[in-house]
């Protein structure tokens, strides 16, 4: 360094300002991961290399131009770099997963209806705020005195480029050499199998970059082909590891035994396979597709679930279905809701029943809960890029019922577009009737619209309307229970104040409690008008939350009575499945989850569906349980492995071998694989159009015999 006659400070070395970037990635990536994950991993030596490529390349940009433009440029570009990471950290504080900018920056209204939540966030987390913002502050007095933005000769420019290019070469080299793992970090560089995982592994920066040129490689119809797990026994990649093993299947029930009237005749259980006849071979050569080919072998090796005891036991019913904001089985704990204990106790009670937070948070939830399937993780909202790519969903309980006659509608008192559900709800087969179409917005006495609105004002708005004729099929997409959980801002928890006020629990609890509350209340309507109109009998409720209270877990803590394990515990819940026709409980010990819910309820209604298409299972039938995370952890029915620390718990005393526990890895990594493979290449167009030339050929074969 050199000092002027005007006292300023010049530096004369030209790497200057490359080592000052490198310094800031740096400082931003490791601050970043030691914080969620910690930085004593192999991880964070990937991340260092990342951050010298990435920071490298940003200094190119800020020496091409005059000195003065290149250190604005500079300012600019740090406080971008600043608000990505902010951002990331904020989504994952209220979310519990981390953003995918290509794929949720679309949907700017989910920031926008949250803000309150993320300023909460931000107040808590004040010391990290501002160690975030640091290098902004920094930046904005270092440029004009420290750092050198002298402009290059283009030839140091390109030496410099050439540099970055290596290291980066070198950081891509490192992961392909630790490429070891169905869920290696060279896996996420290389396929984007997770947002989650990918900046877990390579950092927040090179997510960003994967993040990109994925979605430009998806615009272009230039996706990854799709690439199945082997088992570790080089067995075929479709068999349960349960299978490999040669151990027995779990059984699926420990009933009390109970159903309808109808079903205490005695009559031989049809046990056959829950499949339909689908031309797997043909559909993979008319398709043209190397990856749609890829699905066809793979759900045609696919061992189908068996129709059971339970086949049709619901057949004919109304149904009704209640997709619940923010609702965990937890609250329950808290005796305040006579009427959802009653149907959680007397239905079908689901004794290890989880309700897994996915990408997109309520939407992923919903995807999750009336597909069957997970959503993707990151990359795109699974609903609304499957309604936008006009992706057939022959399996929804919309479409299904709509086929056998059913009245079919879905209400929700939110906005009628918000996440485009005005084009996918629809698709899924379903009259869609929302805020701002064919439902008013409530309103206060002061005329200002209620946050959330009234679940129980919806079921009185609506069901008399759309009950007229049966038999029918009412979805309802709940809001009462949204966050923020507060007296001050949340219009459902202030109502019910005074029923929580002299509760043993915080602030926080009582007011999630209180608005939880008006689910109780809706609910207890729907019975109320099921009986007044001879319906009670004939009519089977189905409720199940779309995800946890994600931004306030401590409220499951405190009505569990202590602090869950949060990788697995904390998700678990309460699936309700219930009519006033069932006599005695039925117990499940069977580990579940919300992919489960349609499969099982579409075996209940006898609908014909093929099980093998669908990733979630019927929990009635004999097949072993499984539970799956967005985060690739899961839970079978012997044990839990845990994604994050690679830990596995046997849950009764059975020793999990290094090779069962690849083999499930492996498992489960082809389900992720097929669920976004449905998505993705439209999978269900192939079985429509299948099905449709099955029924066209049996009705010529029918005319021609007449």
């Amino acid at each position: 360094m050199e000092q002027t006659q005007d006292n300023t400070i010049t530096t004369t070395g030209h790497l200057h300002s490359t080592v000052f970037f490198i310094l800031v990635v740096l400082y931003y990536e490791l601050l970043f991961h030691g914080y969620h994950f910690g930085l004593f991993n192999m991880n964070t030596i990937n991340i260092i290399l990342f951050s010298i490529a990435f920071g490298g390349g940003l200094s190119i940009l800020t020496n091409l131009l005059p000195k003065r433009v290149n250190q604005i440029l500079a300012i600019v570009i740090t406080f971008l770099l600043g608000i990505i990471f902010i951002i990331q950290f904020l989504y994952y504080a209220v979310f519990g997963n981390y953003m995918s900018f290509v794929g949720t920056l679309q949907y700017t209204n989910q920031a926008a209806d949250n803000f309150d939540t993320v300023l909460l966030n931000m107040q808590q987390n004040i010391p990290m705020m501002f160690l975030l913002l640091l290098p902004i502050i920094l930046t904005s007095v270092l440029v004009w005195r420290i750092v050198d933005f002298e402009p290059r000769k283009w030839n140091i420019s390109l030496a410099l480029l050439g540099g970055c290019l290596a290291v980066y070469g070198i950081s891509i080299l490192v992961l392909k050499i630790q490429d070891n793992d169905t869920y290696s970090a060279f896996q996420m560089y290389s396929r984007y199998i997770s947002v989650d995982m990918t900046v877990e592994k390579l950092g927040v920066c090179e997510t960003l970059e994967v993040d990109i040129r994925k979605g430009i490689a998806g615009k272009l119809g230039k996706e990854d082909s799709l690439q199945f797990q082997q088992a570790s026994n080089n067995a075929a990649t479709n068999e349960n590891p349960s299978d490999l093993e040669g151990g027995t299947k779990t059984t699926s029930t420990n009933t009390t035994q109970s159903t309808t009237e109808e079903a205490t005749t005695e009559a031989p259980i049809d046990t056959s396979p829950n499949v339909m006849d689908i031309d797997f071979e043909q559909i993979a050569e008319e398709s043209g597709n190397a990856n749609v080919a890829s699905l066809c072998e793979y759900f045609s090796s696919l061992e189908p679930t068996n129709k059971n005891e339970y086949t049709g036991m619901f057949e004919g019913y109304n149904v009704i279905w209640i997709t619940a904001e923010g609702f965990s089985g937890y609250a329950l704990e808290s005796d305040l809701y006579p009427t959802l204990s009653m149907m959680a106790e007397e239905g079908f009670v689901f004794e290890n029943y989880y309700s897994p937070l996915w990408y997109g948070s309520t939407l992923g939830g919903e995807y999750a809960n009336l597909m069957g399937s997970m959503p993707k993780n990151g990359g795109y909202l699974s609903m609304s890029h499957a309604a936008h790519n006009g992706n057939a969903f022959p399996f929804t309980l919309g479409n299904q019922l709509q086929d056998l006659g059913y009245h079919t509608y879905a209400f929700h008192n939110n906005s009628y577009t918000y996440y485009d559900r005005n084009i996918s709800h629809p698709a899924l087969g379903y009259t869609w009737i929302a805020n701002g179409s064919g439902l008013e917005e409530q309103c206060n006495e002061y005329g200002s619209v209620l946050w959330p609105q009234s679940d129980l004002v919806m079921v009185q708005d609506t069901f008399d309307t759309y009950t007229a004729e049966e038999p029918f099929h009412l979805y309802y997409l709940t809001v009462s229970g949204h966050v923020m959980y507060n007296f001050g801002g949340n219009a459902m928890a202030k109502k019910h104040q005074d029923l929580v006020a002299d509760l043993p629990y915080s602030e926080t609890t009582k007011a999630y409690l209180a608005c939880q509350y008006e689910l109780e209340l809706a609910v207890s309507e729907l019975i109320k008008d099921l009986k007044a109109n001879d319906m009670y009998d004939n009519t089977v409720i189905i409720l199940a939350g779309d995800h946890v209270p994600y931004d306030s877990m401590e409220v499951l803590d405190e009505l569990a009575g202590y602090e869950l394990e949060d990788n697995f515990e904390a998700y678990k819940s309460n699936l309700i499945i219930w009519s006033g026709s069932m006599e005695e409980p039925v117990k499940v010990d069977k580990v579940c989850s919300s992919i489960d819910i349609l499969p099982t309820v579409s075996n209940l209604l006898g609908l014909e569906y093929d099980s093998r298409l669908i990733i979630g299972q019927d929990i009635l039938s004999d097949s072993d349980g499984l539970v799956m995370f967005a985060n690739r952890s899961f839970i079978t029915d012997d044990f839990s492995y845990n994604a994050y620390t690679g830990e596995a718990i046997s849950s009764n005393g059975k020793t999990i071998s290094d090779e069962t526990i690849s083999d499930w890895k492996s498992y489960v990594a082809n389900k992720f694989i097929a669920a976004d493979g449905i998505t993705e290449y439209n999978y269900y167009q192939y079985i429509e159009r299948d099905s449709e030339n099955h029924s066209n050929n049996h009705s010529n074969t029918n005319s021609e015999s007449d």
